[in-house]
């Protein structure tokens, strides 16, 4: 009796909706179908024949941030998740009745003032990132809300690959500062890791079709109004 061995690929998710009012269908098309595809099908390539064709993106990402030799198939694995979170999260806003449960709502005033206080602080926290990057909101293991702004394919859940500092060229003496603080908390002991709530792409891809290169500001804020908050309050994480 003879086998045949069929290789695993990765595929992208199906949506339910192509999110009209965010998106236009090419703007759509480039986001989510030809970018998620491009991912995919690098990281099948990447991983072929190895224990990761049998992995979710997402335990992908995490296996292998802190492995120098591994990181082209931790920024396509990275990407593909938080791009597949991204939209995951979103509905069309021209009907978006959605508002974050009550606690969630409390923790957002809490730490931003209101909804519309989160809104002007992604916006913020965006010019941080000169080139491609994240916005993720998230909660720390004391239960805070905050805004991580990542460069690259950085992954929210852990600092060994959230890229929350640009190490590619010089940095400023703050940014060294950040992390000679970052280095000793971990040398301590300190608790390292995030729990993403919301997810906001700020690759060109997916913006620069609809908004343009100066409508990075006004694609965030929309971003916001399709923001399904039944999905981000389920990720809260609950005792």
């Amino acid at each position: 009796m003879s086998f045949i061995s069929r290789r695993l690929i990765h595929t992208v998710p199906r949506l339910s909706t192509k999110l009209p009012g965010l998106y236009s269908e090419k703007g759509f098309q480039t986001a989510w179908t030809d970018y998620q595809t491009l991912l995919t099908t690098r990281l099948s390539q990447l991983t072929a024949g190895t224990a990761d064709e049998t992995r979710f993106p997402f335990h992908i990402a995490q296996i292998h941030a802190k492995d120098q030799t591994k990181q082209k198939v931790f920024n396509a694995a990275s990407q593909a998740h938080n791009n597949h979170f991204f939209f995951q999260q979103l509905v069309s806003p021209e009907n978006n009745t959605t508002r974050p449960s009550r606690q969630l709502e409390e923790r957002i005033e809490a730490r931003f003032g209101s909804l519309d206080g989160l809104k002007k602080e992604l916006v913020a926290q965006s010019e941080k990132i000169i080139g491609q990057g994240w916005l993720f909101v998230v909660e720390d293991y004391t239960k805070q809300l905050d805004i991580l702004a990542l460069n690259n394919s950085g992954t929210p859940y852990h600092f060994a690959g959230n890229h929350a500092l640009d190490l590619n060229g010089p940095i400023s003496e703050g940014d060294y500062n950040e992390l000679t603080a970052m280095q000793k908390d971990l040398a301590e002991g300190g608790q390292d890791y995030t729990l993403p709530l919301l997810a906001v792409s700020l690759w060109d891809q997916s913006y620069l079709v609809d908004y343009g290169v100066s409508g990075r500001k006004q694609y965030i804020e929309k971003v916001f109004d399709a923001t399904n908050w039944d999905v981000v309050s389920s990720r809260v994480f609950k005792l």
